[in-house]
């Protein structure tokens, strides 16, 4: 068992792809610096924030109040993910 390579070397000539770094900024456009500070979504959290107490108050209740409460939990919850959403038409843009 031999493993030396015992191909010819022709076959290491057929090619090798070229590979470049582009460069995307214009040269006269100015530098950015880096990511921007991050700033809470405040429509969002207050859906968060309301949905806290709630929640708590729902753990400590039974029955229907703790049903209601669950549900009002849930509501909140949904509203908190439509503020994450991109608002939108639907499909009233939508021509067949």
């Amino acid at each position: 068992m031999t493993y030396i390579d015992t191909r010819p070397p022709e076959l290491y000539k057929v090619g090798v792809p070229f590979v470049a770094y582009v460069h995307a900024r214009e040269p006269d456009e100015p530098e950015d610096d880096g990511r921007a500070a991050w700033e809470p979504n405040w429509r969002l959290w207050r859906w968060v924030l309301a949905a806290v107490p709630l929640t708590l108050a729902a753990t400590l209740t039974h029955g229907i109040v703790e049903l209601v409460l669950v549900f009002g939990v849930f509501v909140l919850c949904c509203r908190a993910a439509l503020e994450l959403m991109p608002g939108g038409d639907g499909l009233n843009q939508w021509r067949q």
